[in-house]
């Protein structure tokens, strides 16, 4: 073991409140006092594991300081992706991303840095200070803990609110998740540990006996789940009149055993998120070697001391006396399972780092959910857990076949139905005999021979004998060594055909795909051999028979020529078939995988392994779109599949879109296709119609060697970013393309980038919105490099650019851009001389009609939903701040004093 305490890991002297290492294992964060204010800082954890690093002055050790909070921060915690969450007596929980392609940290309270942090969004709902915050094992949900006695569960991914969980009557010090996402644990000065069921936010248990002689000293109860789900360890407990901390069994909520010896309260507990594994004591030679399996647990106290635990063993592995001056107040395992780092009171923090000899190694994950499936049933799997009546269901089986239903076709999907019900039902009743499902007899086999004389051989399915059907899940079958003597000859009949070649015709040379026909019986349409093919040809050969190397070069060069439709080429390549396909929306997974030759789509709440509805697919998926609405699926035969998310039904027939698909996009309740050759459609999904929206095509926007850099919806309409640093919107009412961003064009990115390095246009706002996404694509394509542009008056170009911005967000109907825009140019107008008549235009536009019969006017006092004298009253605030507008803003200031009063 190696102990590090680093003296310059510090808040200036103020109290360290809380620590959590980066997934990732390069950096960690910590929270606390920051002078007058709440303070976030990020280190780099390598000087800490390195000494030369450490010494070396090239090497940072803050990468970033944020004092955003308006008090002291009492937690902070990253996500599985990187984000960070941090909350504290300010009632607020900020989340912070790393801004990417951002030099040195210029932020309004950060701390100049190596990396720029910034704030995504910012979560209001608690009444009190927030002691303790937990992320869901399944991003983005997000539990917080307040002195408000309430529990909030975020969704993060919206910034809403998924549940308030009312219960406690005292302060609420410490949350955590089930690491199986069935269960929220919570631990009050109510005296009382509370666990939450996550399916309907109900209290599953109340526990209150281990804490009925506690009091009310700590700052924080953090406790903490086994990685396997087994056990609950909470904070501070009592035993016999001293502290504890006590372990609870998920099996029926057990509290039978606590950990002891810590001379004061424990005030904060954390499992080691790896499952470790160490080999037995070895036994006789011959013996095979077995492991101990196993999990480990990190205390600490307001002794100031840290005990560090192996479930199995009665005695702490290791303990740590007074590496401290004051209560150790927060813990963090890193994810490899070796390192762990506290804080304290005292405003230090300490680094441990173990070895496999000392803690044992991390199970594979593999093993780990296997382990968890067979704890908890293979639910992610679709497997069956529990059946209360079995006898029912054996009667079920027993059924005899209407005769209205034929019995000879047994499609895949009944089959594994079928065979999933026997093995729920063998679990249940091993010794009820069950009958496994016959399959249909498969004894044939075509084996086609090519042009060019090589085989081509059709793979057919081929069952597995009966007792492998009967065996019991889990146990191997014992099979006869191959040899001629002991198999039984093969009753597979070979069926050998000749490829066949149709004679080239003219009313078949534009058919795009390969496909199985049937011809009349004339004698003009037949041809030798058993089956009639379609083989591609190319259109320019001619008809005369060629040579096998003629035949395979015409075949070639067909190839690298892209497939034409009415004489436009293919622009975007098709979506291929893939498995496996996973994606995260919302609180909703949804993932595809490939099973028996079907392609399986399931879809999960990311709070449970349950899942809610699955979809079997004949043809390969090809693309898959999901919000919390919908879910669309594109088929390789080209067609599209909608289901409501939460229900699983069909939202309408399958679409045939343009064919092939290149694109598939959903967001909110819409759905759109890219098709190869440039085509657009957009659909409206509601609960009672699909209704088209937008038919168009963007191939005239596109020039050879392009690709779609990004596509997206956004308030219905397309949006389409490419390669060549050009981005574009239809707008449905205009009928037509806009385009939105060119940073192709010198001008249009000279004026952008002096824009939006201008500290005095931009201020400390930040647009955040469709326009910015697109946007800031379009500059890391083209370089962040400025166009060698000699402009003798860069007024005229800056100012057409910030118009053009104010334009494009209120078309496409983002309000925070539009908002941000507009002061952006207003503060440009007001900065520079000879803008007077540009910004009596936005003036006059916000302030209206300022007379008797306004009521009769057709100006609208709401742009986006947004005041318009609201940002009249912003603008002036930024003229008042300038004397030689002080004319103006007397005009137009009165006048909407005039207008209030009226």
């Amino acid at each position: 073991m190696r102990l590090v305490k680093p003296n310059w890991v510090t808040h200036d002297g103020s109290p360290i409140y809380s620590v959590d290492i980066h997934p990732d294992g390069k950096r960690f964060a910590t929270g606390g006092q920051g002078g007058d204010s709440g303070r976030v800082v990020i280190w780099n954890l390598e000087p800490v594991l390195n000494e030369e690093a450490e010494n070396n002055s090239n090497i940072p050790k803050m990468l970033c300081q944020m004092d955003n909070h308006f008090a002291c921060v009492n937690c902070v915690r990253w996500n599985s992706s990187g984000m960070l969450a941090s909350a504290g007596d300010d009632k607020l929980i900020m989340l912070w991303r790393l801004a990417v392609g951002v030099g040195v940290s210029t932020l309004f309270g950060a701390k100049a840095g190596v990396e720029t942090w910034r704030c995504k969004s910012t979560l209001r709902s608690h009444s009190g200070d927030i002691l303790d915050l937990a992320w869901a094992p399944h991003n983005p949900w997000l539990a917080s803990a307040s002195v408000d006695n309430t529990v909030i569960v975020w969704d993060t991914s919206k910034a809403t609110i998924v549940a308030i969980l009312k219960g406690h009557s005292g302060l609420v010090k410490g949350v955590a998740w089930d690491p199986i996402g069935k269960y929220l644990a919570t631990q009050s000065d109510d005296k009382t540990l509370r666990v939450w069921r996550t399916n309907d936010w109900g209290q599953e248990s109340l526990i209150t006996e281990p804490f009925e002689e506690c009091g009310s000293t700590t700052h924080v109860l953090r406790l903490s789940w086994s990685p396997d789900g087994q056990y609950l360890v909470s904070a501070h407990a009592m035993n016999g009149g001293g502290p504890t901390a006590q372990i609870i069994d998920r099996e029926g909520w057990k509290q039978d055993k606590d950990y002891v010896g810590h001379r004061k309260a424990v005030t904060c507990v954390k499992f080691n998120n790896n499952i470790m594994q160490k080999p037995t004591n070895r036994g006789e030679k011959n013996e095979e070697k077995k492991t101990m399996r196993f999990c480990c647990v990190a205390i600490g106290s307001r002794d100031r001391s840290i005990s560090i635990w192996s479930t199995p063993l009665k005695r702490p592995l290791v303990v740590i006396n007074e590496v401290f001056l004051s209560s150790v107040l927060d813990l963090s395992w890193s994810s490899c399972g070796m390192r762990l780092c506290a804080c304290s009171m005292d405003g230090t923090v300490v680094f441990m780092e173990f070895s496999s000899e000392e803690l044992g190694c991390p199970l594979d994950s593999v093993e780990v959910m296997n382990m968890k499936e067979r704890m908890y049933g293979k639910i992610a799997q679709g497997g069956c857990t529990i059946i209360e009546t079995p006898e029912l269901l054996l009667r079920q089986n027993s059924v005899p076949v209407p005769s209205a239903v034929p019995a000879n076709p047994v499609t895949t999907e009944s089959l594994s139905v079928s065979q999933s019900f026997t093995n729920c039902v063998k679990s249940i009743l091993p010794n009820s005999v069950v009958q496994s499902p016959v399959k249909a007899p498969i004894d044939k086999q075509i084996e086609t021979r090519m042009s060019n004389g090589k085989r081509r051989i059709t793979p057919m399915f081929v069952p597995p004998p009966p007792e492998t059907l009967d065996s019991e899940p889990g146990k191997s079958v014992p099979t006869e060594p191959f040899s001629s003597t002991s198999q039984a000859k093969s009753t597979i009949v070979i069926e050998r055909r000749d490829e066949v070649v149709r004679p080239p015709q003219s009313n078949v040379s534009n058919i795009s795909s390969f496909s199985r026909i049937e011809e009349p019986s004339t004698s003009a349409a037949t041809t030798s051999g058993p089956a009639l093919t379609l083989k591609r040809k190319d259109p320019k050969s001619s008809t005369t028979t060629t040579t096998d190397n003629d035949a395979e070069s015409q075949s070639k060069k067909a190839k690298s020529i892209p497939v034409e439709r009415n004489g436009h080429p293919v622009l975007f390549p098709s979506l291929k078939p893939k498995a496996p396909i996973s994606l995260h929306t919302g609180h909703y997974t949804v993932t595809v995988n490939s099973d028996h030759n079907l392609y399986h789509m399931q879809v999960y709440e990311e709070t449970s392994t349950e899942r809610l509805w699955d979809q079997y697919f004949g043809y390969g998926v090809t693309g898959l779109a999901s919000t919390t609405a919908i879910v669309a699926v594109s088929l390789e035969d080209g067609s599209v599949h909608i289901f409501y998310t939460t229900k699983g039904a069909r939202a309408t027939p399958p679409l045939a879109p343009p064919s092939p698909i290149a694109r598939l996009v959903a967001a909110g309740n819409m759905v759109m296709v890219i098709s190869c050759y440039g085509d657009v459609r957009v659909w409206e999904i509601t609960q009672s119609a699909c209704r088209l929206i937008c038919s168009t095509s963007a191939a005239h926007l596109v020039t050879p060697g392009m690709s779609i850099l990004n596509c997206t919806l956004y308030n219905g309409m397309p949006h389409l970013a490419f390669t060549n640093a050009r981005a574009y919107v239809y707008h449905i009412e205009m009928g037509t393309w806009l385009l939105i961003g060119d940073s192709q064009d010198p001008v249009w990115r000279w004026s952008a980038m002096n824009a939006l390095h201008n500290p005095v246009v931009m201020g400390n706002r930040k647009a955040n919105g469709p326009v910015a996404v697109l946007q800031e694509g379009l500059n890391l394509v083209a370089g962040m490099v400025m166009p060698p542009l000699k402009n003798p008056n860069s007024i005229p170009c800056i100012t057409s650019y910030l118009e053009q911005q104010v334009l494009v967000s209120k078309i496409l109907g983002s309000s925070h851009e539009y908002v941000h825009w507009l002061l952006a140019f207003a503060t440009f107008l007001v900065t520079h001389d000879g803008l007077e008549s540009r910004l009596r235009i936005i003036l006059d536009e916000l302030l209206g009609p300022a007379h008797s019969t306004a009521h009769k006017s057709t100006w609208d006092p709401d742009i986006l939903g947004v005041k318009k004298h609201a940002l009249l009253e912003d603008i002036l605030k930024i003229m008042s701040s300038n004397l030689r507008w002080q004319r103006l803003y007397v005009e137009y200031n009165e006048q909407l004093e005039e207008i209030k009063k009226l």
